[in-house]
């Protein structure tokens, strides 16, 4: 198996993970899921973004996300009032001692950072190896 083989083997999975995602979450969540795609979409694209080299922050990356997640949540959760930006900015702030998603910001920063980083590193490793054995 080459180095792109085992690159785009990766990049499948991430595809597929994305697949599932928008496959399973809509039944469940319905509009609250369907109205915050983008979101989703996002994450996905700069997680792509990290695995194919450019200078992405995964721990900002997330940190992001589910900040917008939030706020996407919290405004369509409270349709009925008119929320201001500061409200909003007041929200956000009191996420970490709310904690909305309970520990799973948290979980999944650790693990994907992690996962990320070492298959990165992974085929990173592989590219360099196989420039050393044609020299």
């Amino acid at each position: 198996m080459t180095v792109s083989c085992k690159e785009d083997y990766l990049l499948e999975l991430l595809n597929r993970s994305e697949g599932v995602l928008q496959e399973s979450y809509p039944p469940v969540l319905g509009f609250l899921y369907t109205q915050n795609t983008r979101v989703f979409s996002d994450l996905y694209t700069e997680l792509r973004r990290y695995y194919r080299g450019s200078n992405v922050n995964i721990e900002e990356v997330l940190n992001e996300f589910w900040a917008r997640l939030l706020e996407r949540l919290f405004k369509g959760a409270n349709g009925q009032y008119l929320i201001g930006d500061d409200y909003l900015e007041c929200v956000a702030k009191q996420s970490e001692t709310l904690r909305p998603f309970g520990d799973t910001p948290r979980d999944l920063k650790l693990k994907v950072t992690r996962t990320f980083v070492a298959a990165r590193s992974f085929v990173q490793g592989l590219v360099v190896s196989g420039e050393v054995v044609r020299k």
